[in-house]
């Protein structure tokens, strides 16, 4: 059986009124705690009530349309513009003596949600403000699941970026590094180094061990990768059997084997120790470099050129060096 007004709660509903006369407070006060509306609060200055919701906002703001100090569009103005600043949602409500339609068509742009005529207080304010109610908590609770969404996805963004396995950024983040490094060679000069390290029997390896042991593996071998490059160098896993180091070098001259060759020996047929045992790992190494005379590429076509090469150091056995510009390839 649906419970009539008069014994519905409310109790929990921050209420704020905003009145100077003393006569219609007490017939809202008096109707508000008939409908069970305890969290009630009033103010005849409607600074003060601004201040009042900077430090405990209300979901339902009732306030007279002609104040002297403020009327209430200025002060539904300033409560909006509040709202926005808090991502919260204040139903106001003015009360009013006036029947003009504009003016209240004008005040409904200004934020305003509800008008009441001062005549209608005793028999109208209870249900209007049980509707305001529930407007307002479903207004609040989409602007609740509207913040949750975005920290949902801004979560997924920084996810998105980082290879669960070894903590190191995927392809999208190796890319935009790409970008960034060229760039910066581009404006303060030097060259913009990528070198792929690619797992040439990892699906050998994948056949032989179960996920969790590969897993163990992959992060092992990031790990030594990390140890043996610079510390402003950036090292990332944007393939499953690939890693790769992105890096600014002063002069294209110095993006050479020898510049990485640790790289190399420190990988090349080295067997890397897992709760299983020693796992030996296949690597093939190149090298590509790009600089002002060579002209920057875009950073899928760099990749995609570390890719041409990385074939060919499987193929040799040795690192591939591949300067930009011409796409010939050096082996060392």
């Amino acid at each position: 059986m649906r419970k009539s007004l008069n014994y519905m709660s409310y109790e929990d509903i921050p209420i704020l009124v905003v009145d100077d006369a003393k006569f219609s407070s007490a017939i809202i006060a008096k109707a508000l705690r008939s409908g069970g509306f305890t969290n009630v609060r009033f103010t005849n200055n409607p600074l003060q009530a601004l201040r009042s919701l900077e430090k405990r906002p209300a979901q339902i703001l009732i306030a007279d349309w002609l104040m002297p100090s403020m009327d209430g569009l200025e002060l539904t103005r300033r409560v909006k513009k509040m709202d926005d600043g808090s991502e919260h949602f204040t139903y106001v409500m003015l009360l009013t003596a006036r029947d003009d339609f504009d003016a209240m068509n004008q005040a409904f742009d200004e934020g305003v949600d509800d008008f009441l005529n001062k005549a209608n207080l005793r028999g109208q304010l209870l249900p209007r403000v049980v509707a305001a109610q529930r407007i307002a908590e479903r207004q609040n609770e989409l602007l609740r699941t509207n913040r949750l969404l975005r920290k949902k996805i801004r979560d997924l963004q920084t996810t998105d970026v980082v290879d669960p396995i070894t903590g190191l950024g995927n392809l999208k983040f190796t890319l935009d590094r790409l970008s960034d490094t060229a760039k910066q060679a581009e404006t303060r000069g030097g060259a913009a180094c990528l070198l792929l390290v690619g797992i040439n029997n990892l699906d050998i390896i994948e056949d032989q061990y179960d996920q969790p042991i590969v897993d163990e593996l992959m992060s092992g071998i990031g790990a030594k990768v990390r140890q043996l490059v610079r510390p402003l160098d950036i090292v990332t896993r944007p393939e499953a059997n690939m890693f790769a180091v992105i890096t600014l070098q002063t002069d294209i001259d110095n993006c050479t084997s020898q510049s990485f060759r640790r790289i190399f020996d420190n990988l090349y047929m080295h067997s890397f120790k897992t709760t299983e045992g020693y796992i030996p790992v296949v690597v093939g190494v190149s090298i590509s470099a790009a600089d002002s005379g060579t002209g920057f590429p875009h950073p899928k076509n760099f990749m995609r050129h570390a890719y041409e090469g990385l074939n060919r150091s499987f193929d040799t056995g040795i690192i591939t060096v591949q300067p930009f510009e011409h796409g010939t390839v050096h082996s060392h």
